[in-house]
C-alpha cells in the first residue's frame, strides 16, 4: 500500500503562522450559513477523522492536491477529508474511503512560493459519499446530509453539562484540552457541537473516531463520550 499524504507535522513557524491564522479566525468568525454543494473534492488521508465544529491544518504538497486545492478555492472552499479504508491501496480502489465523513470549509490557506500551501479546514457538517463524479487527478464525490437526532432531548442536555465538566477536569497544562478551549466549550449550547469538540480533542482511536462520526443519535454519541472521558479519568489514561 502506498503511502498516505502526511498532514499536522508543521515547523515552528509555520505552527507561528497558524497561531496567527486562528486568532484572526476568533475575531472575524461569526455565526454563518455555510451551502453544502451536491459535489466535494476529498482528500484521501489514513486515519484522519474531521469532524463538524473542529479544525484541521493540512500542508498540501502533492501535484494532485494542489490542484485539487485550486479547484476548492474556485468553486465553494468545500473539501472532504476521506478515511481511507485499512489494507488496501487508495490510488486503484473504486470505494477507498469511509463514505461517511465531514464536508470542510476552507477557513485560511497559506500558499508559498513553490507551490506548496498550507490550510485550516473548519468542518461544517456530517455528509454521505454516494458516489464519485470525478477520480482523477483527484476525487470529487456526490454527497448527501447526514443530519442527526436526539433520541432522548432532555438526555442529550444533562450529558453535555457532564462532559463539559469532564473535559474541564482534563484542561490546562499538560492536559489534553488548553484553557481557551475549555472556555469555548463552556460557552457552547447545542449538546451536538459539544459532542463534536470533545470528540475531536479526547479520542486518538482512528476506529473510535470513526465510529462516534457515524453515530447520528446524538444522545448516543454523548453517552459514549462520557462514559470514554469517565474511564481515562478513573484510570489515569490521560
Amino acid at each position: 500500500m502506498k503511502n498516505m499524504p502526511q498532514c499536522r507535522v508543521f515547523s515552528i513557524k509555520v505552527e507561528t503562522c497558524f497561531d496567527l491564522i486562528r486568532k484572526h479566525l476568533k475575531q472575524e468568525m461569526v455565526e454563518e450559513e455555510v451551502i453544502i454543494p451536491n459535489t466535494v473534492p476529498v482528500m484521501v488521508l489514513s486515519c484522519a477523522t474531521l469532524y463538524p465544529h473542529s479544525y484541521m491544518p493540512l500542508f498540501i504538497f502533492e501535484e494532485r492536491y494542489r490542484s485539487m486545492l485550486k479547484y476548492a478555492l474556485q468553486h465553494d472552499r468545500m473539501v472532504c477529508i476521506g478515511n481511507a479504508l485499512p489494507g488496501i491501496d487508495a490510488d486503484t480502489h473504486p470505494n477507498p474511503v469511509h463514505p461517511v465523513t465531514t464536508a470542510g470549509l476552507v477557513r485560511a490557506c497559506v500558499t508559498h512560493e513553490d507551490g506548496t500551501s498550507h490550510l485550516m479546514l473548519s468542518g461544517i457538517q456530517r455528509v454521505e459519499i454516494i458516489g464519485w463524479e470525478q477520480v482523477a487527478p483527484f476525487r470529487v464525490a456526490t454527497i448527501i446530509a447526514r443530519p442527526c437526532f436526539h433520541s432522548d432531548e432532555s438526555l442529550s442536555r444533562s450529558l453535555a453539562l457532564e462532559l463539559i465538566d469532564l473535559g474541564s477536569q482534563m484542561s490546562g497544562e499538560g492536559q489534553p484540552m488548553s484553557e481557551p478551549m475549555r472556555d469555548h466549550l463552556r460557552g457552547i449550547k447545542d449538546p451536538a457541537a459539544i459532542a463534536d469538540v470533545v470528540a475531536h480533542t479526547f479520542l486518538n482511536d482512528p476506529v473510535q473516531r470513526q465510529q462516534l462520526l457515524e453515530m447520528e443519535d446524538v444522545s448516543e454519541r454523548l453517552g459514549h463520550l462520557v462514559h470514554h472521558l469517565t474511564h481515562c479519568i478513573t484510570s489515569g489514561e490521560i
